[in-house]
């Protein structure tokens, strides 16, 4: 009987402990939305917490062109939101290719901002020293751009 119960208590534990640790796609997809939310959402101080030091310089290029004029109008859209995929276009031990929907995006027309009601980005998300980082090679480019 004791055995059984020490069994039973073994085996909770390793099933709770296997629920509490994220896996890689996890920890990727988590990693893309967590920076995505902060990128759109001009909160580009948070989104440092998600890139490798190489992108930071991006992060600082997009800062040092958003307006005031362009905060307003996204803060009036109610801000930027984000889902990313299930699925991984490109999946290995060290890079996930995540998908990301993101609605109510700030752009820029013709020198006027303007809210895109949604778009589809890839965010290549890197493995470095046992953490998920965003690698940024430029600006995120949506994916389902008009072509008026």
């Amino acid at each position: 009987m004791i055995m059984k119960l020490l069994l039973l208590f073994m085996a909770a534990i390793l099933m709770a402990g296997c629920e509490l640790g994220m896996d890689g796609d996890q920890q990727a997809r988590e990693v893309a939305e967590n920076w995505a939310d902060a990128y759109f959402n001009c909160d580009f101080k948070d989104a440092g917490n998600y890139v490798t030091q190489e992108s930071q310089k991006w992060l600082q290029y997009a800062a040092s062109n958003t307006t005031e004029q362009e905060l307003k109008l996204l803060q009036e859209a109610g801000g930027a939101t984000v889902a990313a995929s299930d699925r991984f276009d490109v999946a290995n031990d060290t890079l996930r290719l995540v998908t990301l929907t993101v609605n109510n995006i700030l752009t820029i027309q013709h020198q006027t901002p303007t809210i895109t009601m949604e778009g589809t980005f890839k965010v290549a998300v890197v493995k470095r020293d046992a953490s998920w980082q965003v690698r940024m090679a430029g600006l995120p480019q949506n994916e389902k751009q008009s072509h008026d």
